[in-house]
């Protein structure tokens, strides 16, 4: 019997999954739509990295190099996008394999998914990094506080997906199982998907008093 996981409403196309949030209450899903929403909690994860546009500081010396950091910062996260574009094939093999009632194929298709998302936070700490890197530059303060700001969002998103990764992986290991096991694993999911829409929170505070700061001071930051 297949599990009846709680999770947040899905809409599958993929394009669809690039958005900001998981819209929708904790509810228990279709039969069809219970795989697929676990393949949308990990390709959610790659799409929204990139979500938050970096700007530059104009000018030159300690300038440029923080600029170029940043720039590196923004192809890390391109890369992030990259995986995610190369994913999107994943959706219609999920629906195939539950099509035939394959639990292998299912399992098989969600391990690659949790394996692209590995991949992207890679990118996504890469791109952290930098960031952090710049702000330990000799740069004007305002700049300064700008990506802090931004260092601080991004690492709350990665904490974020990694509890993200955490339900596609309860969701993997007990797909089709019942009793207790499934009892204790949709405990598990609730909780690891609650820590990861309060820490996305905690992230688009952190980018919009980041934002601010860039749309109050044009003349420092550029875009």
């Amino acid at each position: 019997m297949r599990p009846s996981w709680p999770n947040s409403q899905g809409k599958p196309p993929i394009k669809a999954m690039r958005q900001k949030t998981l819209k929708g209450n904790l509810t228990a899903m279709p039969n069809k739509e219970r795989a697929n929403a676990a393949l949308a909690l990990v390709l959610l994860a790659s799409v929204t990295l990139a979500c938050s546009a970096l700007k530059n500081l104009t000018g030159g010396g300690a300038r440029t190099e923080a600029n170029k950091l940043v720039t590196q910062a923004q192809q890390e996260l391109a890369e992030v996008d990259r995986i995610d574009t190369e994913n999107d094939s994943k959706l219609s093999d999920l629906n195939r394999a539950e099509d035939e009632n394959n639990a292998a194929d299912v399992k098989r298709i969600l391990e690659e998914s949790m394996k692209a998302l590995d991949e992207g936070l890679q990118h996504g700490e890469n791109a952290a990094q930098k960031i952090e890197q710049a702000s330990k530059l000799d740069i004007d303060p305002i700049y300064r506080d700008y990506l802090q700001l931004k260092a601080q969002a991004f690492r709350k998103q990665i904490d974020a997906y990694k509890r993200l990764r955490d339900a596609a992986q309860i969701m993997h290991d007990n797909y089709g199982k019942g009793g207790s096991a499934e009892t204790q694993a949709k405990a598990d999911f609730r909780k690891a998907n609650d820590d990861y829409r309060k820490l996305l929170n905690e992230a688009r505070d952190l980018h919009r008093k980041a934002d601010a700061i860039a749309r109050q001071n044009p003349q420092k930051i550029g875009v």
